[in-house]
């Protein structure tokens, strides 16, 4: 097809990733699969708060997702240029399509090439995306031609950080899910009923790791569902188990009584969406709140603009769901560990649509509250220094300030920046040196932290509201709330959080966020209350006469 009759997709423009080395054209017979997204048939719009009542997740896709035509029109668009339709789903507005390196090069006016990179070798392109005519108006992106990696771990799990393997214990220091919950008042449960979701792109899940920890932390061992949205290994040993068994143990360690859904994919654009999908409108599993301890920033050239767009429109209709989604900040400060001097937001923390959740510092042992914010060594974890790294937080550059947020007086500290969305939106200890989690993985025993702790441990507390006996609805979208004025006519943030007002995250040249009485864009509110936000809630809901969440 001629190249007269193609439309760029927008936001589909990639560039070489910095430090990539091309070594050849991508072999032409190699099979690739990729992933259309399809515009909506109704646009949701911006949410400025909390929907009063959630949807169901089968009436968020009815409404909101593909029209059956649309889907129809690409299917066959790209059926008639030799690609194979392996999938479509509506509520996802989604298209599968596979076919060889040769079709998908034609399909797309593309040219893929095979790139070396430090961080691992991968299929690439420069450029844009292209799509016929036919279809211009209708998709709205395409991911897997580029499978270059956009998920990263807070932290690798350093080798002299704890006990040697087949040992266990746990020193004085270190803290149990247990005792955090204690620390940040979790109101009484154990997570009967609930589903915990975890979004995993890499490492796997390790049954005897999580028996070791559940006989370590004194709780029954929960049940535990590996999935695999893409044909990834929920049980791959390459260095990134540790960040799947520390989001699992923190989750089981608060909510032992829980299923935790654990949804694993490739770390490309296609498996970010692919497993917000599963996680979301899936129709088996169910979390009623989701925790992702992965990111990368979102205004270098890692993230697509289509992606970013996409994975936004996915936490939206988790928002209209009622889900809860927990997005760890990042472990890097203020300039998430990109080096052009810049300070960097990272995404999907920085989506509006997400509860962004910080780290702090417990400086001693069972020291009163509040936390300070967590800065150790240099506030890097890049130097392979275990005892390194610092809460992530700052003003987004890509996402603009949301109605909710416009009382917050919190300027960019880079030049010429928009008024954009600040996180994050609380906290939670993450100090790997002075308050570390007890973590089980490889066979062992060791001390752990950053934010990818903080957030699943926030997602416990969630997981307990829901289940409490007082619940009428799911927590749902959460963070509007802690921007609007609660009863005593401040932010609820202020009456449920305890404030941290010490410490600060800056590691980018032009500097970084401190903590301040009330918000800050280091430690959000502070840290949760987790008893002061259960009953805010259930005041607000029998206000507003909320009845019983639907189902699904």
């Amino acid at each position: 097809m001629s190249a007269s009759l193609r439309t760029v997709v927008s936001g589909s423009r990639r560039v070489l990733l910095p430090g990539a080395r091309a070594l050849s054209r991508a072999n032409p017979n190699a099979s690739v699969e990729v992933l259309l997204k399809v515009r909506r048939k109704k646009d949701v719009g911006a949410l400025d708060t909390r929907p009063q009542a959630a949807m169901a997740r089968e009436d968020v896709g009815k409404q909101y997702g593909a029209d059956d035509k649309d889907i129809a029109l690409v299917s066959d668009t790209f059926k008639a240029l030799g690609l194979t339709v392996d999938a479509t789903n509506a509520a996802t507005r989604s298209v599968e399509l596979s076919g060889s390196v040769s079709d998908m090069e034609n399909a797309f006016s593309v040219k893929l090439f095979n790139y070396a990179h430090a961080d691992g070798n991968y299929r690439g392109r420069v450029g844009d995306v292209f799509v016929p005519t036919a279809v211009k108006d209708v998709v709205v992106g395409v991911f897997g031609l580029d499978n270059r990696r956009v998920a990263r771990r807070r932290r690798t799990v350093p080798t002299n950080s704890g006990a040697a393997k087949g040992t266990f214990s746990i020193p004085a220091s270190w803290y149990t899910p247990a005792e955090l919950a204690t620390r940040y008042n979790f109101p009484p449960g154990d997570g009967t009923g609930q589903t915990v979701g975890l979004l995993e792109f890499g490492g796997g899940y390790f049954p005897n790791d999580l028996n070791n920890f559940c006989t370590l932390a004194k709780i029954s061992t929960p049940t535990v569902v590996p999935i695999s949205v893409d044909g990834t290994s929920t049980s791959a040993e390459d260095g990134a188990e540790g960040e799947v068994m520390l989001d699992i143990e923190v989750v089981a360690g608060v909510c032992p009584k829980a299923t935790i859904a654990v949804y694993f994919a490739q770390w490309g654009e296609r498996g970010w969406l692919k497993a917000l999908d599963a996680a979301i409108h899936g129709t088996k599993q169910k979390p009623s709140v989701l925790s992702v301890s992965w990111g990368s920033p979102e205004d270098t050239d890692i993230w697509t603009n289509q992606a970013m767009v996409q994975v936004n429109e996915t936490l939206k209709d988790g928002a209209l769901a009622g889900v809860t989604v927990c997005i760890s900040a990042g472990d890097d400060g203020s300039s998430d560990a990109d080096g052009d001097g810049l300070a960097h937001a990272d995404f999907p923390a920085s989506s509006p649509y997400v509860l962004a959740v910080g780290g702090t510092t417990i400086p001693k042992k069972g020291a009163p509250l509040p936390d300070l914010v967590w800065f150790e060594g240099n506030g890097l974890r890049q130097q392979n220094n275990p005892n390194s790294g610092s809460s992530g937080g700052g003003v987004s550059t890509i996402f603009p300030r949301p109605a909710w947020q416009q009382g917050i007086d919190i300027t960019s500290v880079n030049p010429h920046a928009i008024v954009g969305r600040c996180l994050p939106d609380l906290a939670a200890n993450a100090d790997w040196t002075a308050s570390p989690y007890l973590l089980c993985v490889d066979n062992g025993a060791q001390g752990n932290g950053g934010t990818s702790a903080a957030s699943p441990l926030v997602a416990g507390l969630i997981a307990r509201i829901n289940g409490g006996p007082g619940a009428s609805s799911p927590v749902g979208y959460l963070t509007p709330l802690l921007y609007q004025a609660g009863p005593n006519g401040h932010p609820l943030g202020l009456s449920v959080c305890d404030d941290v007002v010490s410490g600060q995250n800056a590691t980018a040249h032009v500097g970084g966020y401190s903590a301040q009485i009330g918000y800050d864009a280091v430690s959000g509110w502070g840290t949760p209350n987790g008893a002061k936000l259960s009953a805010a809630l259930a005041a607000l809901d029998a206000k507003q006469g909320k009845a019983a969440p639907p189902a699904g």
